[in-house]
């Protein structure tokens, strides 16, 4: 199976998900931060206002009769208690350090300090089970009976400060209530006769990014990957088809034609791709009949020729002269078929490569050609029969004349690709001339041996693997033979 991201449509979507993905990511990342901020900022504002104005209530009342008023002090989230000695004597910077700074602008004559840090604490929203004793007053177990919330995170080390369990006496905790992440703030104001104001407070902690924006985000890339789906598909098929029409005329069909459809650009290249495949169908149709012609039209003075060789009474120089007449027979044969090859009119077929391969080397052998079958299996393939039989004979005639004998493979490569291969054990041929021996009338005799030919046989062969979108592979074996591959695809 195909990889969907070696496709124009699925790069396409791709490319356009992980755009949006990542444009979604920074909007969320600035949108959480600024969300936060202001969150943090009115909470930490309030706060200081809050403390601020308990400190001023504080200073009216007498100095022995405050501890008493503080424990009076209803504040949601706000724990108070007074001493002579401040909890909290520097500032650290971040909440604390702005609390302080907002306390000390609104008392200008008091000192202010406050340390902040983010810590796992129960949640102020659990509702636990009611305690059956609480029926009916409306008060949960766990609940803070002035506010209705449950009461802050207990001290610790940290901060030892009023809060539940603590020196306030307030209820403690449910031990099954959820924990979230909260700013914890410890703060000591300065009142006016040396004693101070310690408030334990609590402050909203990181907020994750809402569910409602994070489904949005995902339906909206669902959608945006469907509509870039959409586009790529009016733009791939028609460059598929336009693809298709390219492997069909280079597979030597001249009536090939991709269809015009898809964008602007699209069709202007379907449609001058079908104008160059007309020409060039047009030009090749002329050189095959031009060819075709010609080679028919040289049989009738070979036939006179060999008619006249016959009536030679020298018998040496009568089979000189008829020697090179079937010479002429031979090439005027090979370059007809070689005009043919790719132009077949025969139907494609699905049928048995070995089968094929096992009659023609019995045939060959039958002539006293030294040429064997290997193609136990068989191995299905759709061809235009007498061409690629064609090839084969061609193959296995090249490893008789040139190595002696061959054998010929019949198996599929790790592509399922079907591989027609004849082996020989000749001398082979030098590594620059590989490249040419599929070039009409080449032949490289000098480096494997003095029988002649045409040099038609591989042209052929190549000729006729490019008209089935499949292609020839030549190659020198180790350390001698050679080896002449025929593929096709699947």
């Amino acid at each position: 199976m195909s990889n969907p991201l070696n496709t124009l449509t699925g790069r396409m979507v791709a490319v356009t998900i992980v755009a949006v993905i990542v444009s979604y990511a920074i909007a969320f990342a600035i949108y959480s931060n600024e969300r936060g901020s202001a969150l943090r900022r009115a909470a930490e504002t309030n706060v200081a206002e809050r403390v601020a104005f308990t400190a001023e209530r504080l200073r009216d009342i007498p100095a022995d009769r405050r501890a008493e008023a503080v424990e009076s002090f209803r504040d949601f989230s706000l724990r108070y208690s007074v001493s002579n000695e401040p909890q909290i004597t520097t500032n650290l910077g971040g909440p604390g350090a702005r609390i302080a700074s907002a306390i000390s602008e609104r008392l200008a004559d008091s000192e202010a300090h406050a340390q902040s840090r983010i810590v796992d604490a129960p949640s102020r929203r659990w509702r636990g089970e009611r305690d059956p004793r609480d029926r009916g007053r409306g008060r949960g177990r766990g609940r803070d009976d002035r506010t209705g919330d449950a009461p802050p995170p207990p001290p610790d080390e940290f901060a030892r400060g009023p809060g539940p369990g603590g020196p306030d006496g307030g209820p403690a905790a449910l031990p099954d209530a959820p924990m979230v992440r909260v700013t914890e703030a410890i703060i000591s104001v300065r009142l006016g006769d040396g004693s101070w104001l310690n408030t334990s407070a609590r402050l909203p902690g990181p907020r994750p990014t809402p569910t409602s924006a994070i489904v949005g985000a995902l339906v909206s890339i669902i959608i945006v990957g469907i509509g870039a789906a959409l586009v790529a598909r009016q733009i791939g098929r028609p460059l598929s088809d336009l693809a298709s029409a390219a492997r069909a005329l280079g597979a030597g069909q001249t009536s090939v034609s991709a269809p015009v459809s898809g964008p602007e650009d699209v069709r202007r290249a379907s449609t001058a791709f079908n104008a160059m495949a007309e020409r060039l169908g047009r030009q090749l149709n002329r050189q095959r009949q031009m060819l075709w012609a010609l080679s028919h039209d040289l049989r009738t003075p070979i036939t006179a020729i060999r008619l006249r060789a016959e009536l030679i009474e020298d018998e040496a120089e009568r089979q000189r002269l008829l020697a090179s007449v079937a010479e002429m027979e031979t090439l005027t044969e090979q370059a007809l078929a070689l005009a043919r090859a790719g132009a077949s009119e025969e139907a494609r077929s699905n049928v048995d490569l070995a089968e094929i391969a096992r009659t023609l080397c019995g045939e060959l052998q039958d002539m006293g050609v030294n040429i064997h079958a290997e193609a136990s299996e068989p191995l299905m393939a759709e061809c235009r029969p007498t061409e690629i039989a064609r090839a084969m004979r061609n193959l296995a005639e090249n490893a008789a004349k040139y190595g002696g004998g061959g054998l010929m493979r019949i198996y599929r490569n790790d592509a399922n690709e079907a591989v027609v291969e004849v082996l020989d054990e000749g001398p082979g041929v030098p590594a620059d001339l590989l490249a040419r021996l599929t070039a009409p009338f080449f032949r490289a005799d000098e480096a494997r041996s003095e029988t002649q030919g045409a040099g038609l046989g591989l042209a052929i062969t190549q000729a006729i693997a490019d008209s089935h979108g499949g292609r020839l592979v030549l190659a020198n074996r180790v350390p001698k033979g050679f080896s002449a591959k025929l593929v096709l695809p699947n």
